[in-house]
C-alpha cells in the first residue's frame, strides 16, 4: 500500500480539475458564460466536500480501491470509479439536489471526477506506482492551489478577454472594473466587444446597457458603432440614468 496517499490524492485532485473544466463548458453552453452556471458556488463548496469524500470513501476502503485496481481492467475500473464518486456525492450532500433535475450539473461534475480519478489511478498505481517513490506529497497538495492561482487571477489579469466568459461571477466582476475605465466616447464598438465577449451585442450599431454590480456601476451607450456615452464609478444608491435618442449616422 505504499504510494497509495500520493497516487489517489493527485488522481483525486486531476478529477477536482477536471470536473471545474467541465462545470465551466457545460455552463458556456448552458448560460453562456461561467458565472451563469454558479462556478464560484461549485469550486467552494466541491474543495470542501471533495476532502470529506477522499477520507471516508478513499483513505478509509483503500485497501479494496487498490485491491480492485489490479483485478479489473482499466476501463471497467474508471466507469465503476465513476458511478462510486456520484454514490458518495448523493450521500454526502447530493441528496439535496435530487428535488429538480436543474441542478443535474453537480452529479455529472462528480461523475466526471469520479472518472478522471478511475483514470489517473487506475494507470498509476499498475504501471507507475514505484516510480513515484521520490515525489513528496506536498507538491502534489500544492497543485489545487496552483490551479486556482492561475483560474483565478493569473488568467484574469494577463488574458481578461479570455477569461471573461470562463472566471466565476466575482473575478468576472473584476474584469467589469479593470476594462469599462480604458474606454472613452469615441472609440469603437467592435473594441469594446472584443474587450468583453459576448457584451454589449446591440443590434443595427445601436444600444445601451447599464448595470450595478458589488461595489461598481457604469452605463454605456452606442449609436452607429461608436460609443456616445459611457460613465462609471462606485456603486452607489441609485444606478446612472440610461437615456439617449438614435441619431443618423453619417
Amino acid at each position: 500500500m505504499k504510494n497509495f496517499k500520493k497516487i489517489s490524492f493527485f488522481a483525486l485532485v486531476l478529477g477536482w480539475i477536471g470536473q471545474i473544466i467541465t462545470h465551466i463548458i457545460l455552463s458556456n453552453l448552458v448560460a453562456n458564460n461561467a458565472a451563469g452556471g454558479e462556478t464560484g458556488m461549485v469550486i467552494y463548496w466541491s474543495s470542501f466536500f471533495i476532502l470529506i469524500y477522499y477520507g471516508l470513501f478513499i483513505l478509509i476502503p483503500s485497501k479494496r480501491i487498490a485491491g480492485l485496481s489490479e483485478n479489473i481492467g482499466i476501463l471497467g475500473f474508471t466507469l465503476l470509479s465513476a458511478i462510486y464518486a456520484v454514490i458518495g456525492f448523493t450521500i454526502l450532500i447530493g441528496w439535496l439536489f435530487l428535488v429538480s433535475w436543474i441542478w443535474f450539473e453537480v452529479f455529472l461534475d462528480a461523475f466526471i471526477c469520479g472518472l478522471i480519478f478511475g483514470l489517473t489511478f487506475h494507470l498509476l498505481w499498475n504501471k507507475k506506482r514505484n516510480e513515484l517513490r521520490q515525489i513528496h506529497l506536498l507538491p502534489i497538495m500544492t497543485l489545487p492551489v496552483l490551479f486556482l492561482f492561475i483560474y483565478l487571477h493569473a488568467l484574469p489579469r494577463f488574458f481578461p478577454a479570455f477569461a471573461f466568459n470562463i472566471v466565476p461571477k466575482h473575478v468576472r466582476h473584476d474584469i467589469y472594473k479593470q476594462t469599462i475605465p480604458k474606454f472613452k466616447v469615441g472609440d469603437e464598438l467592435s473594441a469594446l466587444q472584443d474587450a468583453l465577449p459576448g457584451e454589449f451585442e446591440f443590434e443595427g450599431c445601436y444600444g445601451r446597457q447599464g448595470a450595478q454590480l458589488d461595489d461598481f456601476q457604469y452605463v454605456i451607450e452606442v449609436n452607429c458603432c461608436k460609443i456616445v456615452r459611457i460613465e462609471y464609478g462606485p456603486k452607489q444608491n441609485t444606478g446612472f440614468m440610461i437615456s439617449g435618442k438614435r441619431l443618423p449616422c453619417d
